[in-house]
């Protein structure tokens, strides 16, 4: 029989957590060395991203109805208001539309409900669990490692998983770094039931302090406000003295706002200094490897800590339960990491840095950037198209071989997932251009993109202006969706053998991504032609080339014409000739993208 593989995760946070369950599921023998003497977390809330979702769901299908219960599902009609600290609102984000087409929604929740979710799937999995210990050093050997224990004892296993925070002995041991930086600010975080608010997410921006506010289920919000500051200063205060001191900082402040602060729970205010550090390769030392904070600490600006936490533990956990040897998997497992945490690291310490709006000067920096870009956050958009790579042989099934052959599996390309935006040109809803565009979607994200579409009810905007994105939140939207995507398609109705006016109308806005010229520079643009009549279509063609030209865009070689959304694959029948030149035109579109994506650095575009 043999022998499972051991594993000692230091840690018992959400990471440790999630790793733990990841392995036990996969079938290896894990055990969770926690400090703490019961599992548990505080500090309110976090938001898991798609991203973050899309990890959960990947490492148990259980675990990601679990989140989907205990949290509060963003509804895809949902916004989230910015605003100034007197209550001007700043802008809209749409943040259901934003997220709904990554396949994977963002779901707010309360620490402790993520805690319990994590935990319970880790034990259902088969991991044990060491509470009021804690891992202080390790000892390798070429066979093995062995984990030092707070309590005298010693556990040998095959590999140890130093996930034990920003102030890691695992880290400490490995790379001898010191202490993690200082930011320059401070954190207090609660929640609040009850709220006037009601349960729409808020960012509310003052001088030195950001506010963050997000629905966690039922009528309860949790809420960060982030404040410039020494070190020190304010956790020394302890959460009482802290919220009184924040509701000082806080008078003239927008009434709700403040009374949000005023009625929260008292047991659940948490104060913590903000820290980091500078990205590092090395998260490995032979059997051992680091996980999460104690890997890649990040300030919470853009909301990644968990989220990049989930991901590691996915790709960890896929890693150790391969064939490869422990030492191969866990450099395979920082190989594929070590790049995407760092930049995400840097992302947020530039966002933080712009959030705070510590004096007049930055504080309408911070403002103006909101109002031009209709959203607080425009790095994040860059971050939450990551996706599970795809590993082992992949079997063949389903499709016919030759639909099969046009599609660019999940995970087979080295290149980042491209971001795909489809534009209907037909006002109707429901329409066969609509579904046209879905269909194409769907297509998108079989080969590993993401894909947001916009039909014509969507894209009904006001009449054109320059300028009209600053102060239209619909308008801002999209203009976002097109500055992240890698490639667009149009697909637009024959009708009158032209091309939509309502497409060329919204695509007239693209004028205000970067200025007087218009900007979709390298993104490749293929266009689909739907109806019958064919001199129709092929005018509509002409025209969309044009628009994509003008555009700066990089038409592809192949424009399409329908007169219906392709039927659903039949195996053992041959696609049809128009469903197949539509398959083709998607996947040049997305292989181009990625070939974009890829010229961008990757996932964050070059960090410097």
């Amino acid at each position: 029989m043999t022998r499972k593989r051991s594993v000692v995760v230091a840690g018992g946070g959400i990471g440790g957590l999630a790793a733990a369950a990841g392995m036990a599921a996969r079938g290896l023998d894990v055990t969770v060395v926690e400090r703490a003497g019961r599992i548990g977390a505080r500090g309110s809330g976090l938001v898991l991203y798609p991203n973050g979702v899309r990890a959960i769901d990947a490492l148990s299908g259980r675990l990601g109805a679990r989140i989907r219960d205990v949290g509060h599902v963003t509804r895809r009609d949902e916004v989230r208001i910015v605003m100034e600290a007197d209550g001007t609102v700043l802008a809209e984000e749409q943040v259901g539309t934003s997220t709904a087409a990554l396949g994977a929604p963002q779901i707010p929740v309360l620490r402790t409900a993520l805690h319990r979710a994590l935990l319970n799937e880790a034990l259902a999995a088969g991991a044990a669990v060491r509470l009021a210990t804690a891992v202080t050093d390790y000892i390798t050997a070429p066979d093995q490692v062995t984990a030092v224990l707070s309590d005298g004892h010693t556990i040998d296993c095959d590999a140890l998983i130093g996930a034990d925070g920003i102030h890691s002995a695992v880290r400490a041991r490995m790379l001898d770094d010191g202490p993690p930086h200082y930011r320059g600010y401070t954190s207090v975080r609660g929640r609040t039931t009850g709220s006037a608010l009601g349960t729409r997410g808020h960012v509310v921006n003052g001088r030195g302090i950001q506010l963050f506010v997000a629905p966690v289920g039922g009528d309860t919000l949790y809420w960060t406000a982030k404040i410039t500051a020494p070190p020190g200063v304010w956790p020394a205060l302890g959460p009482d003295g802290a919220r009184t001191a924040l509701l000082d900082a806080m008078d003239g402040w927008y009434p709700p706002v403040v009374d949000l602060v005023r009625e929260a729970a008292p047991e659940d205010i948490v104060v913590t200094d903000i820290h980091d550090r500078d990205p590092v390769d090395g998260w490995v030392d032979g059997r051992v490897a680091l996980l999460g904070d104690a890997a890649h600490p990040m300030v919470p600006a853009l909301g990644q800590g968990a989220n990049m936490a989930l991901e590691d533990a996915l790709v960890l956990a896929e890693a150790l339960a391969s064939a490869a040897e422990v030492p191969d998997a866990l450099a395979e497992y920082a190989r594929e990491r070590a790049p995407r945490a760092g930049a995400v690291v840097l992302a947020s310490r530039r966002q933080g840095s712009l959030d705070q709006g510590a004096d007049r000067a930055a504080e309408e920096r911070r403002n103006s950037h909101v109002r031009s870009a209709g959203r607080k956050d425009v790095a994040l958009t860059d971050v939450l198209g990551w996706q599970p790579r795809a590993r082992g042989p992949e079997r063949v099934a389903g499709p016919t071989a030759s639909m099969t052959a046009l599609r660019t599996k999940k995970g087979t390309s080295a290149m980042p997932a491209p971001h795909i935006v489809l534009i209907s040109g037909s006002l109707r809803r429901g329409s066969t251009c609509d579904r046209v565009a879905d269909w194409c979607a769907e297509r998108c994200a079989e080969q590993g993109a993401s894909a947001r579409v916009f039909t014509g009810a969507e894209i009904d905007f006001p009449a054109y202006r320059p300028g009209l994105g600053t102060s239209h939140a619909a308008v801002a939207g999209f203009l976002d969706e097109l500055r992240a995507a890698d490639g667009v398609v149009l697909v637009s109705p024959t009708y009158h053998a032209t091309v939509s006016g309502l497409l060329k109308n919204a695509l007239d806005y693209v004028n205000d991504i970067g200025g007087p010229v218009p900007y979709l520079e390298g993104r490749p643009i293929g266009t689909v032609a739907v109806g019958a009549a064919a001199q129709g279509a092929v005018s509509t063609l002409t025209t969309l080339r044009t628009i994509g030209h003008a555009l700066r865009g990089w038409p592809t070689p192949v424009g399409v014409a329908v007169d219906r959304v392709p039927a659903a694959d039949t195996a053992g029948e041959q696609p049809a000739p128009d469903a197949a030149r539509l398959l083709q035109m998607v996947s040049q579109v997305v292989w181009l993208g990625g070939t974009r994506a890829a010229e961008r650095k990757a996932v964050l575009g070059a960090v410097a």
